[in-house]
C-alpha cells in the first residue's frame, strides 16, 4: 500500500501497526509523516513528536481519524506499562480469577461484571509471561524469536523478510526470568499518624467502590489493587483496537513450555473459547517498556477495514469525514445483541495494578492523565457509579484517598 506499507502483511490488510517514535531505518521519518495526509487539519506536533507531545495534546483528542480514499484509519497513543511484580502475577490462579468474577457480577447486581482473559497487556491479550516478553521481543525490538514470534513488518517496506532467528529461546528465558524477578512494591515505613491517614484514606477508597475492581490481594500478589479483569469503562476510553473476545473455560494447555517454564513452572494458563463466531485476530502486545517510574507514549495505526471473521463493526451510515467513534451507539444494544461487536470490545480495558502507582505518571493506557485525579475523572462504563461518588466527596475525603493513593510507592531501583 502507497499510503503506509506497514498496514500491509503479506497478503492481508494488518488490523494493528506500531508507528515508533524513532528507526534507524533510511527514510522512515518520511513514511510515518504520510500519517498526517489524511488527518483533517492534520496532525499537531504536540501530539505527534515525541520532542513536542504533551499530555493535554493527547487528553483533548486521544484518537485522531483519517482517510486515505476509501480506508479509514485511526492512531492513538500506547503508554509502556509498568514491570514490577510480574513473577507474583504469573503465579495467581486462573481459577481465582474466575471466581472474583462471578463474585463482582452476584455482588453487584450485574452492573460490574469483569470478563477473564490473560494476565498481560492493556487489553488482557497475552496469557503468559513468557509469550508477553517474546512478543515485546518480536514487535517492539524487532527481533525474530527462534520456534515463538517473527520479527514485527518493516513498516517501510512489506516486502523484507527475514527468517534466521536474531534470539534464542534460552535467550528470551533469561529475559523472562530477569523480568519476573522485579521486585513487587511493599508498604512504606511510615508513621503512625501517616499510616493512620493512609488507612482512612483506603477506607474511602473502597466506600466509593473503586476496591470493587482495584482488589488489595490476589495471593500470592499482596496489595496488587486489581482484579486483572476486563471490563467496560464506556465511550471516553473507547480506542480502536478491540479487547479479545474470549472467555475462559479451563486452566489446561497442550503447547510445549518455553524454556523458562521449564525451569520455573508453567503456572496456570487461559485456554479460550471463543463468544461471537469463530475469528482469528492479531492481538497486539504492550511493549516490554523502561522502568517503573519512566514511561514513553508511542502512537500506533489501526485500520478500520477488517478481513472476514473478525467481530464486526455496528452498520451505520459511512461518516462525511472520518471520525472516531464513528457514531452515537445504543447502551442496551452494546450490553446485549452488539456485546462482542468490535466497537463494544474496544472499551474493555483490564484493570491495571495499583501498586507502585504514585510513581508511574502519566496515566491510562495512553498518558492522555498527568495526574490520579484527572484519571479518575476519565472513568466510565462500568465505573461511572464509582466515579459519581468520588464527585460527590468533600475535598478533605478526596485528600485522604489521594494521600492513600500516594503511598502505593513504586520499588525502589
Amino acid at each position: 500500500m502507497d499510503f503506509f506499507p506497514g498496514l500491509v502483511s503479506g497478503n492481508a490488510l494488518s488490523l494493528n501497526t506500531i508507528v515508533h517514535d524513532l528507526s534507524t531505518r533510511p527514510g522512515y521519518e518520511f513514511i510515518r509523516q504520510r500519517l498526517s495526509v489524511g488527518v483533517p487539519n492534520g496532525l499537531s506536533p504536540e501530539w505527534f513528536n515525541s520532542e513536542e507531545r504533551t499530555v493535554d495534546a493527547i487528553a483533548n483528542q486521544p484518537v485522531v481519524a483519517g482517510r486515505h480514499g476509501t480506508l479509514d484509519y485511526y492512531l492513538s497513543q500506547r503508554n509502556s506499562p509498568p514491570l514490577h511484580g510480574m513473577g507474583d502475577i504469573e503465579r495467581i490462579s486462573m481459577n481465582r480469577l474466575k471466581a472474583v468474577s462471578l463474585a463482582q457480577a452476584r455482588s453487584s447486581g450485574g452492573t460490574i461484571s469483569g470478563r477473564v482473559a490473560g494476565k498481560y497487556g492493556w487489553r488482557g491479550q497475552v496469557s503468559t509471561l513468557s509469550d508477553f516478553v517474546a512478543g515485546a521481543c518480536a514487535s517492539e525490538l524487532g527481533l525474530n524469536v527462534a520456534n515463538t514470534a517473527r520479527q514485527a513488518n518493516d513498516p517501510a517496506d512489506p516486502r523484507y523478510v527475514s527468517l534466521a532467528p536474531d534470539i534464542s529461546m534460552e535467550q528470551v528465558a533469561d529475559l523472562t526470568s530477569y523480568v519476573a524477578d522485579l521486585p513487587a512494591p511493599t508498604k512504606q515505613l511510615l508513621t503512625m499518624e501517616d499510616r493512620k491517614r493512609v488507612r482512612r484514606g483506603e477506607r474511602v477508597f473502597s466506600t466509593v467502590g473503586c476496591a470493587a475492581c482495584h482488589i488489595a490481594d490476589l495471593p500470592p500478589a499482596g496489595g496488587i489493587y486489581s482484579d486483572l479483569l476486563l471490563h467496560d469503562m464506556g465511550p471516553e476510553l473507547q480506542d480502536p483496537f478491540p479487547a479479545p473476545a474470549h472467555q475462559l473455560i479451563n486452566t489446561s494447555s497442550t503447547a510445549p513450555a518455553s524454556p523458562y517454564q521449564s525451569r520455573y513452572g508453567r503456572g496456570e494458563t487461559s485456554s479460550y473459547r471463543s463468544l461471537s463466531p469463530p475469528y482469528r485476530t492479531e492481538s497486539p502486545y504492550d511493549r516490554l517498556g523502561p522502568p517503573p517510574n519512566r514511561r514513553r507514549s508511542t502512537p500506533r495505526v489501526v485500520s478500520s477495514l477488517v478481513p472476514a471473521g473478525t467481530p464486526q463493526p455496528i452498520a451505520m451510515d459511512y461518516p462525511e469525514q472520518p471520525r472516531f467513534p464513528r457514531g452515537e451507539f445504543n447502551q442496551a444494544d452494546l450490553n446485549g445483541r452488539h456485546r462482542f461487536s468490535w466497537d463494544a470490545l474496544q472499551r474493555e480495558w483490564k484493570t491495571p495494578p495499583l501498586w507502585g502507582v504514585a510513581d508511574s505518571e502519566p496515566y491510562l493506557h495512553d498518558g492522555r492523565a498527568k495526574s490520579l485525579t484527572d484519571a479518575i475523572q476519565w472513568h466510565g462504563g462500568e465505573a461511572d457509579e464509582s466515579k459519581r461518588n468520588y464527585l460527590r466527596l468533600n475535598e478533605d475525603q478526596k485528600e485522604l484517598l489521594l494521600i492513600f493513593l500516594g503511598s502505593l510507592k513504586a520499588p525502589l531501583d
